[in-house]
């Protein structure tokens, strides 16, 4: 058994796509809306006996690696590394396909994190950095659920290391792990620091975030890893790998910051913690909690500024659908400080989370006098932009009626400045599937072949009656042939071998059906499969008839023009024929 079988074979895969997708079970199956088309209706189904996931919405389908490759953007290698690190495997690079360059990358920045671990956890000179931790209050459990490091304050120690697990110069240049200086020289961008590894929603270590552990260092208290052909931080949420599960548990997500934030939060048992890690919420990082939940809450600083310094991200959650709540930090402090002070003050302010516009109405008006004309402008010229950004119509109207209120200033007023106010839309999301209607001779074809694959006894009649050139459809009628061979071997139908017989694309089209049939015709009884097989295949022959009649009235005239006359008779007879076929 290869790598790849023995991947599927541990895994999954309605675990797999459950982690993406709300699975409900449907007979046999398991079905939901399609993640890769917008529908209302479920089209999309997951064969836990096969192994196997197809959308009869948009066409696509196939099995884990299909699935991972066409939802995350990743090429085979990459699907491969996520599904071998689910299977709890270790890839052994026997074909270079399965390790392209990012694999590489991926291997480095692994090697290097687990180096690092091992250097804070047991090296004499990372001792100041574990009284560091325990200064925090972080325990042993956390510094180990999130790997945090260590790197040596040597010029080169992370480089020397990567070079003896043969790795090249130029990589660990490309995993951002050392740097040049002015004058040529090549040395470690994290030398002296403590280190935080980001994964991504895999566990893949892609990049590091690192704190300066001696006020005399160089640098910035943070410095993160550059942008690479692994990581870019506008597509991360910090610890998604350890949250994910209990953010869909909960059915919401926390925001925070920082990465300490996150890291208190989860030791304190808040673990549907995440993090933006320095920079404003993107649509890349909607896209990808909204797998999850659509319910956020943002831990803010405390004063206004705090909240409006955060709006660039959030005016493109309301846009997307999130619904986002506030939760408010004590003043000057941020959630590490909190947790470390009193963990259970964090679960109070949890608890007491306010909706976004609500906290942001609160603050603002919190310092004016609405007595005042110029306070009450200058209260509707810092609200009314965020009303403007909100994309229910509902909640719209809503805050625009409270404001109103509050200002003792007419609602209409109100609803004509925000009529005139430009509104920004939305970044430009790719485009969805364009779904190609299928034609109705295939529908009857596919719809057919499904039937006899859950109902293999049904052939041998079908056989008699039908042949392979009467199914215009041309991969229905390849695949009946296949079954009509198969079936002649020993007057029975075996879908596992002939799946084996098969090639990759047709073997695929093999599943497919057969997931069709699943989901169609799980609960049918004998006899009502037996009609609707009589159905179709008399509507699949009588398409065949007419549009075979068409033709020969086509031949006919031509052969009439050439004066041939033998032809036109074994035309006519043929013709004849059909007629009377299709009449019966």
């Amino acid at each position: 058994m290869n790598q790849i079988e023995e991947i599927k074979k541990r895994l999954d895969i309605v675990d797999l796509i459950a982690e993406y997708v709300k699975l409900n079970q449907s007979g046999s199956s398991f079905k939901a809306l399609c993640p890769f088309h917008n529908e209302k209706t479920p089209s999309f189904y997951v064969s836990p006996e096969k192994q196997i996931w197809h959308c009869f919405g948009c066409s696509k389908g196939g099995d884990a690696f299909a699935f991972l490759k066409e939802l995350e953007g990743v090429e085979f290698p990459e699907a491969l590394r996520i599904l071998a690190n689910r299977a709890g495997g270790k890839l052994e690079y026997r074909n270079p396909e399965f390790h392209n360059r990012k694999s590489r990358l991926l291997d480095l920045c692994r090697t290097m994190a687990e180096h690092w671990h091992r250097i804070l956890a047991d090296d004499q000179s990372a001792e100041f950095v574990r009284n560091y931790l325990k200064e925090r209050k972080l325990n042993s459990e956390t510094i180990e659920a999130f790997s945090l490091g260590y790197a040596r304050d040597e010029w080169d120690d992370a480089i020397k290391y990567l070079q003896s697990k043969d790795f090249s110069l130029h990589e660990i240049a490309e995993a951002g792990i050392s740097v040049v200086s002015q004058k040529g020289k090549v040395f470690d961008r994290f030398k002296g620091r403590l280190i935080f590894p980001i994964r991504d929603v895999h566990g893949n270590t892609v990049g590091f975030t690192s704190r300066k552990m001696k006020e005399e260092d160089q640098g910035g208290k943070y410095v993160n890893s550059p942008q690479t052909d692994i990581y870019n931080k506008s597509e991360i949420l910090f610890n998604l790998d350890l949250a994910k599960t209990e953010i869909k548990r909960l059915n919401y997500a926390i925001l925070v910051e920082g990465n300490m934030d996150a890291i208190a939060s989860w030791q304190s048992g808040a673990r549907n913690v995440i993090a933006v890690s320095g920079t404003a919420l993107t649509l890349d990082q909607i896209r990808l909690l909204k797998r999850y939940t659509i319910n956020v809450m943002i831990a803010f600083d405390a004063d206004t500024a705090g909240a409006q310094a955060n709006l660039r991200g959030i005016d493109l959650a309301w846009q997307t659908g999130l619904n986002v709540k506030v939760i408010h930090l004590p003043e000057g402090l941020d959630p590490d400080d909190v947790i470390r002070e009193r963990p259970e003050k964090w679960k109070e302010l949890i608890k007491a989370s306010a909706n976004f516009m609500d906290y942001i109405f609160e603050v603002t008006l919190a310092g004016l006098n609405l007595s005042r004309v110029d306070h009450k402008k200058l209260a509707a010229k810092k609200i009314l932009p965020l009303i403007a950004k909100l994309g229910d119509e509902v909640e719209k109207s809503h805050y625009l009626r409270k404001l109103s209120s509050a200002l003792g200033v007419a609602e209409e007023v109100l609803q004509g400045v925000l009529k005139a106010m430009p509104v920004k839309p939305p970044e430009a999301t790719e485009p969805r599937s364009v779904i190609k209607p299928i034609d109705h001779e295939q529908a009857m074809a596919e719809q057919l072949l499904s039937l006899l694959l859950a109902f293999p006894e049904q052939l041998k009649l079908v056989i008699q009656h039908l042949r392979p050139e009467e199914i215009s459809f041309f991969p229905a009628a390849n695949l009946y042939k296949d079954l009509v061979i198969e079936y002649n071997k020993g007057e029975q139908l075996a879908e596992n071998s002939l799946a084996e017989s098969l090639d990759p694309d047709r073997a695929n089209y093999l599943s497919q059906l057969s997931l069709y049939a699943d989901k169609d015709f799980f609960s049918e009884r004998p006899e009502l499969v037996s009609r609707e097989i009589s159905q179709l295949v008399n509507r699949l022959k009588t398409c065949y008839v007419r549009k075979r009649l068409q033709s020969l009235g086509q031949e006919l005239e031509e052969a009439e023009k050439r004066s041939d006359q033998q032809l036109v008779e074994e035309l006519s007879r043929e013709f004849s024929q059909l007629t009377r076929q299709l009449n019966q």
